[in-house]
């Protein structure tokens, strides 16, 4: 039985009219090509301004992120049939698949595991866990790493309890860091405690200490101030009470975030020039002006957000139905009709 997990992405359709604000925006949209990464009749694809595109070796595969970089364009993806117990990992560069674990040389380990993959710059990064090929004890018979252009390098060790959990990965001014929660103390009284903080080029920085539930966190770069950079973290001390907190990774101080807009609904942060985006699960504020989605179809459940030019694109659902839709500027764009044969999971805008 195959499961599709929930993709997100957009086409390039345009409602056009004859006045002359209106041609200036479609120009502005114009500029920018938009690709979605996703699934289509369990088939990995993209799509490229709405035309859609089948990559090569894709069937019972998904797109789970596109980036393009330097002109290249890059899909990842994995397995969407959950029934099997081995996953797998691809990356398709201009339409050409190769198989993570052979271009890493980590084939023939059960251990191997990916948990993402981005690109910057030509260069190709990948996180993950695999077996250390010289343990000296049974404390370090696993590695956590991180690959670059397919060379390793290993940030911690762990035996039989897996004493990490890696998730996001980033590179800004050619600094890589990694988002971890880490140290956990299962006999710590009243609870267990844990640690949640980075890896700056292999270096570990701790952020946050504390015994709630981490539920994500993330790296959010300031393009108008490169040298600032934060990650924001989203977790709960019960099911009632969710807690975000944006952090600036160089200070360790909290980020300023307007006193009317409530943290605790913010799951996502975007920057774009002078403006700032705090995105939640139905909403967005664009500085300290709140947007609510309300579409009389119902998407008004954001799954991914991006912004260029201040043109706004979106990937929605709805809890009633199981389709997708993709939106410009609240201008449905792009549907799929049903999530468990296809998905958009992805958005990349890009300057032509």
């Amino acid at each position: 039985m195959k499961i599709q997990i929930l993709a997100f992405l957009t086409a390039f359709l345009f409602c056009i009219s004859c006045n002359n604000e209106d041609s200036t925006l479609i120009e502005k949209k114009a500029s920018y090509d938009v690709y979605l990464g996703g699934v289509d009749e369990f088939k990995a694809c993209y799509w490229k301004n709405g035309q859609q595109t089948f990559v090569q070796g894709g069937e019972n595969l998904m797109g789970t992120k596109i980036i393009v970089d330097n002109n290249d364009m890059y899909l990842f993806g994995t397995n969407i049939d959950k029934i099997d117990p081995k996953p797998a990992w691809y990356f398709w560069k201009n339409g050409i698949k190769h198989n993570v674990s052979e271009y890493l040389n980590a084939s023939n380990d059960p251990n191997f595991s990916i948990v993402n993959g981005i690109v910057h710059n030509g260069n190709i990064y990948f996180l993950g866990t695999l077996t250390n090929p010289s343990p000296t004890s049974p404390e370090d018979k696993y590695q956590y790493c991180y690959w670059k252009n397919g060379v390793k390098t290993v940030l911690d060790y762990y035996g039989g309890n897996n004493n990490m959990i890696m998730n996001n990965m980033a590179v800004f001014n050619n600094d890589i860091y990694i988002s971890v929660r880490k140290n956990f103390n299962y006999s710590s009284n009243p609870t267990p405690t844990w640690d949640l903080g980075y890896y700056k080029n292999g270096n570990y920085q701790s952020l946050i200490n504390g015994t709630n539930e981490l539920l994500s966190h993330s790296f959010i770069n300031d393009p108008s101030n490169p040298s600032q950079s934060y990650m924001l973290t989203k977790y709960t001390n019960n099911l009632d009470n969710f807690i975000s907190s944006a952090k600036n990774i160089s200070s360790g101080n909290d980020m300023q975030i307007p006193s009317n807009i409530l943290q605790s609904g913010v799951n996502q942060i975007y920057f774009e020039g002078s403006d700032q985006y705090y995105i939640g699960k139905d909403f967005y504020y664009k500085n300290n002006t709140l947007v609510t989605m309300n579409n009389p179809s119902g998407f008004n459940t954001i799954g991914h957000f991006a912004v260029k030019d201040q043109n706004i694109y979106t990937i929605r659902y709805n809890s009633y139905q199981p389709s997708v839709k993709f939106y410009i500027n609240d201008v449905e764009t792009q549907s799929l009709p049903n999530i468990f044969r296809g998905c958009f999971n992805s958005i990349f805008v890009v300057k032509k």
